[in-house]
């Protein structure tokens, strides 16, 4: 068999964890993408001149770009859990055709 039983309960336990790793990661994305917003607001009120200036000061401010950074990680890690998540069910989906197959070919004998 190409899939061994301890691939297939990692899987599993994988995929049953709670809180799920995705969620929690999902979350983290919310969470940041708020932070950003705030960080910006908050920049372009600190921020003088006029409006496209007040912008552009507000995008390049510290507090900005490293909310910018944090979402980005965060939706890293969110690709990163989805990934992990679609390997799994197809390692399960792999263990489930094999187990299938050997019990088609034992009818056939």
């Amino acid at each position: 068999m190409i899939v061994s039983e301890h691939n297939v309960q990692t899987a599993l336990t994988f995929l049953a964890d709670d809180p799920h790793p995705l969620a929690v990661a999902l979350y983290n994305v919310a969470k940041a993408e708020n932070h950003r917003k705030e960080a910006y607001a908050r920049a372009l009120l600190a921020a003088s001149g006029t409006a496209d200036v007040r912008k552009a000061t507000a995008e390049v401010s510290d507090e900005y770009m490293e909310a910018k950074q944090r979402e980005a990680d965060a939706i890293f890690e969110v690709e990163r859990f989805k990934s992990r998540k679609n390997a799994a069910e197809n390692l399960i989906e792999v263990w489930r055709t094999e187990n299938a197959n050997i019990r088609a070919a034992e009818r056939i004998r």
